[in-house]
């Protein structure tokens, strides 16, 4: 078994490897991102950590979509709102102080829930897509 050759990018990929995992068990922190931030990089570095992860059996769709597409499932696109805003908003409410951390703070995770909620989603299985990304029946 031939060994990850480590460059700046597969670094990289592992660090948002890391943050994904880490986003898996802290309700604050989205996962999928962070999955598909570290496939991007090892599709610059490691086509051998890039299979694998196109292969994941819980990642593996949504990177292939998202590399094929540009697109993301409503499901995925409905959690990960809810848990920026959710999440965020609620450690925002309780850990951040008064004043304008508490509204700079608040505004990150509102933008981030935004640029999600702008995302384009995938058509729904069966459906066929034109060219422009407008479904057609």
């Amino acid at each position: 078994m031939s060994a990850v050759r480590l460059n700046g990018w597969s670094l990289l990929g592992f660090l948002f490897l890391l943050l994904a995992f880490i986003g898996a068990l802290l309700p604050i922190m989205p996962t999928v991102p962070f999955v598909l931030a570290a496939a991007a990089c090892f599709a610059r570095s490691s086509p051998k950590m890039h299979r694998w992860m196109r292969q994941h059996k819980k990642y593996g769709h949504a990177i292939r979509n998202w590399e094929e597409k540009r697109c993301i499932s409503r499901r995925m696109k409905a959690v990960s709102i809810f848990m920026i805003l959710g999440g965020g908003g609620t450690s925002t409410f309780l850990f951040v102080p008064a004043g304008w951390p508490f509204w700079t703070v608040l505004g990150v995770f509102a933008f981030c829930a935004l640029v999600v909620f702008f995302f384009r989603e995938c058509p729904a299985e069966g459906e066929k897509v034109r060219e422009g990304g407008a479904k057609c029946n």
